[in-house]
């Protein structure tokens, strides 16, 4: 298996070399005779299957058979789009098959999406935002929790849990010249620039943003569980407030993103709008009846063209990518909801 090989999956069509090259790492090979089961209906499968050769059925809930080719545009996608599984898959002849875990291809299809950010945009301000930092106050901003808390997603945390959230912040005084986060490195920490000043670089010399007093990031990284998209470096001497991932995931995701099943749409309180996150080819493969396509790598650029008179609703499908979709929406002021995942034909 190599590259070229990838490249005729989808979502693999749609990522660079660079990625590629990550997902080979993690592709396991698997041989099937006739009649061999592949996975079975209405099961959870860790792992997405892929036809490299032969013929398989597969058979729904009915016990009616889809039969599925090798090289044919059919089998460009995964053959078990959903979890759990709405058909068996049988080898109708001898097959060849790749497969890779659902949560590794989830991560490196995040990575490459949220790193995708600082190339969608020539706007210093939209830049800054797409690299995992935001801006919470204005430059002469002194008060750092105050500023934190005038930020619309830091508005939809309980007040109830205001209070635990600061208690649980760390202060830790950074030097000029000191890295903060590294570009690659998986994320640990998120953090509020309390006082100093950083600058935002990335390796693709894209990026050269510098932050003021008043911002935040490295939550993209928490929320996808990827590697950093980007280098942050002390330019002066200040002090960081910092949250773990654990207390980030308690008080700082989990009471921000909301979920609503098919059947409460009808009770959002607002006419809503189901925003697929997905790349076009997984978007034209799979995808929620309605649902406008807009891939997270261009969702910052794309934030302003939406009306804040409408909930926007994230099918979940998109993995780790609906989380920090969700979240930069809520974070722009949105009202956003994840759509928990459905098993009918879409």
């Amino acid at each position: 298996m190599d590259i070229n090989a990838l490249k005729k999956f989808v979502p693999f069509s749609e990522i660079e070399d660079k990625y590629l090259e990550d997902a080979l790492k993690h592709i396991s090979l698997k041989t099937f005779n006739k009649g061999d089961m592949l996975f079975k209906r209405n099961r959870s499968v860790a792992e997405r299957y892929y036809l490299i050769s032969g013929r398989v059925d597969l058979i729904d809930a009915r016990f009616e058979s889809t039969p599925v080719e090798a090289n044919t545009a059919k089998v460009t996608n995964a053959l078990n789009l959903e979890s759990p599984t709405v058909c068996s898959c049988i080898a109708k002849s001898g097959v060849e098959a790749f497969t890779i875990e659902l949560e590794m291809l989830d991560r490196i299809v995040s990575w490459r999406e949220s790193a995708a950010y600082a190339n969608e945009s020539d706007d210093t301000e939209m830049v800054t935002g797409e690299i995992e930092v935001s801006n919470i106050a204005d430059h002469d901003a002194t008060d750092w929790m105050s500023s934190l808390l005038q930020s619309p997603l830091f508005t939809k945390i309980p007040l109830t849990q205001v209070q635990d959230l600061f208690l649980r912040f760390k202060d830790v005084p950074a030097e000029a010249k000191e890295v903060v986060i590294k570009e690659g490195e998986k994320g640990d920490f998120f953090y509020v620039l309390a006082s100093g000043r950083a600058r935002v670089t990335n390796r693709s010399e894209s990026v050269d943003v510098v932050l003021e007093p008043g911002s935040y990031f490295g939550e993209e990284a928490l929320l996808g569980n990827t590697p950093r998209n980007a280098t942050i470096t002390m330019t002066e001497s200040g002090h960081l407030k910092k949250l773990d991932a654990q207390d980030f995931e308690a008080l700082l995701k989990e009471p921000v993103l909301q979920y609503v099943e098919q059947d409460e749409l009808g009770t959002l309180g607002k006419p809503h709008k189901m925003l697929d996150v997905k790349m076009p080819m997984e978007y034209r493969m799979n995808h929620v009846p309605g649902s406008i396509n807009v891939p997270l790598a261009r969702l910052r650029s794309s934030i302003n063209e939406l009306a804040k008179s409408c909930a926007y609703v994230v099918p979940d499908d998109a993995g780790s990518r609906a989380d920090i979709a969700a979240h930069l929406l809520c974070q722009a002021g949105f009202d956003a909801y994840i759509l928990r995942a459905q098993s009918e034909n879409r």
